[in-house]
């Protein structure tokens, strides 16, 4: 009788012991510029963007692939945020926090899995023909579902990536 009831209780504490979401899940291309980080972001940190002219901006070419490009940048006011630009099934350019709307105090982001966007805390998948185009729920935060391409580069405002802070 008394193996019945252990064995129950034997798999609750493995389960358990799988549970762990203080997991670094970083992938992180620094810079010196980006020392300034304050925050304790363990998802993909990327590559520092340094802001220019109040905007991050970078070659569009250079995130037409389909697969989700990661950066960071440190705002006027210190903080810093995280977001990447993946190219959609669709066609479109889209940028969002690599933060979850609701997982968000984890501070873990979120890894592409094909066609999808899944959040490394609970394992949400978000389809990228809706990244950045929903605010609620567990998704990445967005900054814009339709990233315009001038003169071969795209751009992002700094009032766009304020916008995102509070996931960081």
């Amino acid at each position: 009788m008394k193996k019945i009831f252990l064995i129950p209780i034997f798999a609750f504490i493995v389960v358990l012991s799988g549970c762990n979401t203080d997991v670094d899940l970083s992938n992180n291309s620094s810079s010196d510029n980006a020392s300034a980080q304050t925050s304790q972001f363990k998802g993909t940190k990327g590559d520092f963007m340094a802001l220019n002219d109040n905007k991050v901006e970078l070659e569009a070419s250079s995130v037409s692939d389909g697969q989700a490009h990661y950066f960071h940048t440190i705002l006027p006011s210190g903080e810093a945020v995280y977001f990447f630009i993946v190219k959609s099934p669709d066609g479109k350019l889209r940028a969002a926090a690599n933060g979850c709307q609701v997982c968000g105090d984890a501070l873990q982001g979120f890894r592409q899995e094909g066609n999808f966007m899944t959040c490394n805390t609970c394992g949400n998948k978000y389809p990228l023909n809706k990244i950045a185009t929903e605010k609620g729920g567990c998704n990445p935060a967005p900054i814009s579902p339709d990233l315009k391409v001038e003169n071969g580069k795209v751009t992002i405002s700094v009032s766009e990536l304020e916008e995102i802070i509070e996931y960081f």
